[in-house]
């Protein structure tokens, strides 16, 4: 899809800050057809202690006028939003599900404005003659799911919601499913990397690709030998929600240096 080049420099992302005089910026990029609020249950564990910037991506929540959007237009934005706005002009990059694909996107285009990275929900789905049909499959899903009563889904997901999935067009879920086809694998990139993927399933399939973690992080590794791949047997592909506080826990621990917490195996 091609990228928008006519006054990028005009172009804003919408976000909300938290904590200006945290010690060091936190980006949290939030999945499809969703927002920034997707994060309210992470952002009060680590806004004691880190500047938080949290965007809406293009096409979404109050940058649905960014248009169109694209893992690469994304990325050019957030490097923008980095600049201006972290600390010293750069961040630890947090990316869940949709926001994991965007940001390994970003970290491998724009690594002079990275420190650290957190992704959790990666996937490359296989290229096959049914690939043209995922953007209405994903727009079926999202109608479907809004029909269930959250109460059900509660239930069937170990008392884990949704979060806050707004409206998604078939034209938004044409393009929020390109970057998850498996046509090509980004190249390596020299940030420190922590891979989860949420390794629980049940009644509703919620367990992500390990497979595709596993082969992100033998890229990642090639330019940092410290990038690491695990699984959680408990949590659910949105554990941001289900368990905001581990998630947070681990955000930390790996921006700090420190060990995650337990719990997690090596993929």
């Amino acid at each position: 899809m091609p990228v928008p080049d006519d006054g990028l420099d005009q172009v804003l992302l919408h976000y909300t800050e938290h904590n200006p005089s945290g010690r060091s910026t936190v980006v949290l990029i939030h999945g499809a057809c969703t927002s920034g609020l997707n994060w309210d249950l992470v952002v009060p564990h680590l806004a004691d202690s880190y500047h938080l910037l949290v965007p809406d991506l293009p096409g979404h929540g109050l940058s649905r006028n960014v248009t169109p959007f694209s893992a690469e237009y994304s990325s050019r934005l957030l490097e923008r939003l980095i600049r201006k706005h972290a600390h010293g002009g750069k961040a630890h990059i947090i990316g869940h599900s949709l926001g994991a694909n965007v940001a390994v996107e970003f970290i491998t285009s724009h690594p002079e404005v990275v420190n650290t990275a957190f992704v959790s929900g990666f996937a490359k789905y296989p290229r096959t003659n049914f690939a043209s049909f995922l953007p209405y499959g994903f727009w079926a899903e999202n109608r479907i799911t809004k029909l269930v009563p959250s109460a059900l889904i509660k239930w069937l997901m170990d008392g884990t919601d949704l979060g806050h999935s707004g409206p998604c067009s078939i034209e938004l879920c044409r393009q929020v499913v390109p970057p998850m086809i498996e046509t090509t694998w980004p190249s390596p990139w020299p940030a420190r990397t922590l891979i989860v993927a949420a390794g629980k399933s049940g009644i509703l399939p919620s367990s992500d690709r390990l497979e595709d973690a596993r082969k992100l992080m033998d890229i990642g590794r090639e330019k940092n030998v410290e990038t690491i791949a695990v699984t959680h047997p408990l949590m659910r592909h949105p554990w941001n929600r289900q368990a905001p506080l581990l998630f947070a826990q681990t955000a930390r621990a790996w921006f700090e240096g420190e060990q995650i917490p337990s719990g997690f195996e090596d993929l």
